[in-house]
């Protein structure tokens, strides 16, 4: 079998393993949020927190597997690849960011749209019996870097990836940058 070949085995598999982690976590958000999508193992799971582990676990183990496969492509393939895996995983990050963001205000009582409302209610609640007396701030505060974390990452990858620079080269040129901004 030739490199090649291996390569192309290695790719499938990645790619096949990563998308059936994607729809499993698509479908978990279906099932987390109430709606049968035939999930009955999160349908099981009593505590609304470890729903949304569950569904943020398998989102990520899929995104990240997706995005190494995007890496193992050459030129414009391996470019279009990852720029289409950064830009799902923004779709999918966003809601999470604006939740943990959304969580400050519900749980200090004020009145929020009920679809919003809806989206994080029920989560703030359950964080507020495990962690009494305003600790649930600090998990909202951690959830929220988090979610951000989760945004840039991809996004600097990808970023990395399209112009063919590393991460160092990457994190050199912003310091440029910066520097230049300062002297001005």
């Amino acid at each position: 079998m030739t490199d090649q070949n291996k390569t192309k085995i290695k790719q499938a598999i990645m790619i096949a393993v990563a998308a059936l982690f994607i729809i499993l976590g698509i479908l978990s958000i279906v099932q987390a949020t109430g709606s049968n999508a035939g999930l009955t193992y999160v349908s099981k799971i009593g505590n609304v927190i470890l729903k949304y582990v569950v569904v943020i676990v398998t989102n990520a183990i899929g995104i990240m597997l997706m995005s190494a496969a995007a890496g193992t492509f050459k030129g414009k393939v391996k470019n279009i690849f990852a720029i289409a895996v950064c830009v799902y995983s923004t779709i999918m990050t966003i809601p999470l960011l604006l939740a943990f963001i959304l969580m400050f205000p519900a749980a200090a009582g004020a009145s929020l749209p009920a679809f919003l409302n809806d989206m994080v209610g029920e989560i703030v609640v359950a964080f507020a019996k495990i962690f009494k007396g305003g600790w649930q701030y600090l998990v909202y505060v951690l959830g929220t870097l988090m979610s951000i974390i989760f945004l840039a990452v991809p996004i600097i990858s990808t970023y990395c990836t399209v112009k063919e620079i590393t991460l160092k080269e990457f994190l050199n040129k912003l310091s440029k940058k910066n520097k230049v901004g300062e002297d001005q």
